[in-house]
């Protein structure tokens, strides 16, 4: 006998070849499904039907704010979180609005705050923290008759929505 053939399994250069590769394959599989299932995709729908469902009666609202003639001119101050919304073209304004600061991707970011309206006409409230990165801005009254929304560009605080400037929701 050979004193290859008298080393220990372990020792052995076959065993090192053939098992090392699968060690490594199944730590990475592993590290892979922890990764995973940390950062789960925000964007994905199962209920097809349902959301088309919510998208019409979203469109509805949006053609509802440009049949009105609703417009508005918002402004950021993205340090303090406040919100300063001049609501145009409603002959009657309501009282209050909720206006909602989506994050293009991470649905945790989202940011949401109901505005009160002052002497001065002006809709004033804050998020009660900063406001980073760009963001789509959805503005509608508490009953959810129309809604206005637009995009608010990273490091801008000026935004016009509606009306027969903007856009009011496409």
């Amino acid at each position: 006998m050979s004193t290859e053939d008298q080393k220990p399994w372990y020792r052995q250069f076959w065993c090192w070849f053939v098992f090392a590769p699968l060690g490594v394959w199944v730590i990475a599989m592993i590290g892979t499904v922890i990764v995973l299932n940390g950062n789960m995709d925000d964007l994905v729908v199962d209920d097809y039907s349902q959301l088309g469902k919510t998208y019409i009666q979203e469109r509805a609202a949006y053609d509802r704010a440009d049949a009105l003639g609703v417009g508005a001119r918002v402004h950021v101050q993205r340090d303090s979180g406040r919100v300063t919304l001049a609501l145009e073209g409603l002959d009657t304004p309501p009282e209050n609005l909720k206006v909602k600061l989506v994050h293009p991707t991470i649905a945790k970011r989202d940011l949401g705050v109901e505005l009160h309206r002052d002497q001065t006409g002006l809709y004033r409230g804050g998020t009660g923290s900063a406001i980073d990165n760009r963001r789509y801005v959805i503005i509608e009254p508490v009953d959810g008759s129309w809604r206005l929304r637009g995009e608010l560009k990273a490091r801008v605080g000026d935004l016009r929505l509606g009306g027969s400037d903007g856009d009011g929701g496409a």
